[in-house]
């Protein structure tokens, strides 16, 4: 990176003088001044900042003299070498108390404004990496990338999908995920802001808090990179099923809904539409839809889900005729519980 640039200059300096009151000056690493409270200044050559780069210490300047103001400069180092100047302009004496912490701060900023371009490099090529292999890319520049980034790629995982949101929020959130992730765990962000995580599952699956904020679905256990891909569309699926089923939990796993996940491919496959008409009558009462998520939900238990609904059992049994009544359908029925349930998954997810 172009270690002190003028924007980063200015960052700098934006930030002392909005709790100082003395003018500041950053100098790149040629004393040219890149950064001031002065704006006239910028572009000048600052006589101190050389004097500062050549003897690669901390000069004051107690009198003002051509190219100078009075005030006091530091050498901004990075890695152990100079990148910069940073001056505070005043009387040396009322400035020395402030000047160490200016210095500190513009070092600080400069190591955040590094590791903030190492962390979007890092995260570009995971980026890349997680989308050619939930896509079926890449062939040998995957290995490649993954070699670079020290990942082993046949790792046991599972992959936790997550929608992302705009993009500003998007990298605070990808930023506070990787202060949780563990060694191996492989962070990605798809085209449609989906944000995957190929979580190393260990003793136990261990969700990231950011994640568990969710909702977020978690695909089956991939035993190579090879099986990321289903393990990436099964998360998929358990989200948009569990959503449509339970809404408002923060984690839908594909175990939970393996067998809607089977139904509703089977159903694509032949989607027709009339063998699911016996359940279009009961979609004209909202009571007896209500009724039979309840039923499902309690796993046809009466009291739960007669507690479940706020009502008598009798009630209940009469809502359960009705279902009957409508549908041709008993709830009461396993083969019939089991076309009703059916016939609700196709509606829910056309």
């Amino acid at each position: 990176m172009a270690f002190m640039t003028r924007e980063l200059a200015q960052e700098i300096v934006n930030r002392t003088m909005a709790i100082l009151d003395w003018n500041i000056n950053v100098m790149n690493e040629e004393g040219i001044i890149i950064g001031s409270g002065d704006a006239n200044r910028i572009g000048d050559v600052h006589e101190g900042a050389i004097l500062v780069l050549r003897h690669k210490k901390k000069i004051e300047v107690r009198e003002e003299r051509e190219g100078m103001k009075p005030g006091i400069n530091f050498p901004i180092f990075f890695n152990e070498q100079i990148v910069g100047v940073v001056g505070i302009t005043g009387d040396p004496r009322e400035v020395q108390a402030f000047a160490e912490l200016i210095k500190m701060s513009a070092e600080l900023v400069l190591e955040q404004s590094f590791l903030l371009e190492q962390f979007q490099w890092k995260q570009r090529i995971q980026n890349d990496l997680v989308n050619q292999l939930i896509t079926g890319t890449g062939g040998a520049a995957v290995v490649e990338k993954a070699g670079s980034l020290g990942i082993n790629l046949d790792l046991p995982r599972v992959a936790l999908v997550l929608e992302g949101g705009t993009e500003p929020d998007e990298q605070n959130l990808l930023r506070s995920i990787e202060f949780e992730l563990d060694k191996g765990d492989v962070l990605g962000v798809t085209p449609s802001n989906e944000i995957i995580l190929f979580k190393v599952v260990g003793k136990g699956l261990k969700i990231p808090r950011r994640f568990r904020s969710g909702p977020v679905g978690v695909g089956g256990v991939t035993e190579s990179s090879r099986d990321w891909r289903n393990s990436y569309e099964q998360g998929k699926l358990a989200l948009a099923i569990g959503r449509r089923m339970r809404p408002g939990l923060p984690v839908y796993s594909y175990e939970e809904y393996r067998i809607e996940a089977l139904l509703l491919r089977m159903i694509e496959q032949d989607p027709d539409i009339e063998r699911f008409s016996y359940y279009l009558p009961l979609l004209e009462h909202a009571e007896g839809v209500e009724t039979l998520d309840a039923y499902l939900q309690e796993n046809g238990e009466l009291n739960r889900t007669a507690e479940r609904l706020f009502i008598h059992r009798n009630t209940l049994r009469y809502r359960l005729d009705k279902i009957f009544q409508w549908t041709g359908k008993d709830p009461r029925k396993i083969r019939d519980l089991m076309e009703l349930y059916v016939a609700k998954l196709f509606h829910e997810s056309h």
